[in-house]
């Protein structure tokens, strides 16, 4: 039998888990589906903390790390690549996939000459110390999206030898709504300073001057919540703006689908699986990075707040029918991962 060994910080431990990267749980999914000759044993390297288990056939093997700190995490490198230097030797892989350039992406390297890694988000800035002290070579590295593969350029002067890109499981969606959608904003996701919602709440602000009654939702949570409930407090936004917490990944599909924009706010992104999923739910998607190599329609990057307050509202104003529209298709990302080793 054919065997890949993937790498990931995390990995959701059951089926409840939905929220914990889910475009890397469909990804896995699709592409055992897809190719069911090649037995996937994923490393989980931080989380879940556990014994090792089975997801849907994928055998995970977590190292506990549990995001270890130097220097501590100088002794648990060497237990992780001794360990996974054991699996190989037991197992044969064909090949090692990491998710995200880290210090086991350098050295799993040493273990088999079919070592790739698929940077993902902010493992291509320069605040990565693996990246600044280890710099990977072109060919055995592939980015998420081409807005991602250039911040790589700006930030180490390499660039990927390929894009493979960011894609959606379409058949997780409930049936496209094309009635009323009740949510005039969505935004989804951690509600972290890197997410940026502060803007999110102060363009809610400047729209209700030209909407009074209008509706938003921000489904997530995270270190910035209280302040933005703060904020939503001591600007009257109660009755505009709404906290439903963290949903699931099927909840957060169905706001998706009774939303009539999505509001992505964030000041850094690998590929935003959001952005995809947005779009898919026929919502009209405001977005401040570009992330895709090609106009794509219902798509508006704006980088300001004045430009995203008067976008937003031509977009509240005239709206258009609700429409699906695919970027990429799930099973192109499984193709392109296949043939990195076969």
């Amino acid at each position: 039998m054919k065997k890949l060994l993937i790498l990931s910080p995390a990995f959701p431990k059951d089926e409840s888990e939905s929220h914990v990267i889910p475009f890397l749980q469909h990804v896995f999914l699709e592409f055992r589906a897809q190719y069911p000759e090649i037995e996937l044993t994923v490393v989980a390297i931080h989380k879940p903390i556990s014994k090792p288990y089975s997801f849907n056939g994928i055998n995970v093997i977590p190292l506990n790390g549990n995001d270890v700190k130097y220097p501590g995490k100088l002794l648990f490198l060497t237990k992780a690549f001794s360990k996974i230097r054991r699996l190989h030797k037991k197992n044969n892989y064909d090949g090692i996939l990491n998710l995200w350039y880290h210090e086991l992406s350098f050295l799993t390297s040493w273990i088999h000459p079919k070592t790739f890694t698929w940077m993902l988000g902010q493992d291509v800035l320069k605040n990565n110390l693996t990246l600044r002290m280890f710099r990977p070579r072109p060919n055995k590295i592939m980015a998420l999206s081409d807005y991602n593969n250039e911040m790589l350029f700006r930030n180490s002067r390499i660039k990927a030898h390929k894009v493979i890109p960011m894609a959606i499981n379409e058949s997780l969606f409930p049936e496209l709504n094309t009635e009323i959608r009740e949510i005039d904003v969505f935004g989804a996701g951690w509600l972290t300073p890197l997410k940026n919602y502060r803007l999110f709440v102060e363009v809610i602000l400047e729209l209700k001057k030209t909407f009074p009654y209008i509706k938003a939702e921000i489904a997530g949570t995270g270190p910035e919540e209280t302040a933005l409930k703060k904020f939503i407090h001591d600007n009257n936004l109660e009755d505009n703006v709404k906290f439903p917490g963290l949903l699931s990944h099927q909840q957060t599909l169905e706001k998706m689908n009774h939303s009539k924009v999505f509001l992505h706010p964030s000041t850094f992104e690998g590929g935003s699986t959001v952005y995809f999923e947005s779009l898919f739910s026929g919502c009209q998607l405001v977005g401040t990075l570009p992330m895709m190599d090609k106009p794509i329609e219902n798509f508006h990057c704006v980088r300001h707040k004045e430009d995203i307050v008067a976008r937003m509202a031509a977009l509240l104003q005239n709206p258009k029918p609700p429409k699906r529209i695919t970027y990429y298709k799930m099973y192109e990302v499984c193709r392109e991962i296949y043939d990195l080793y076969y």
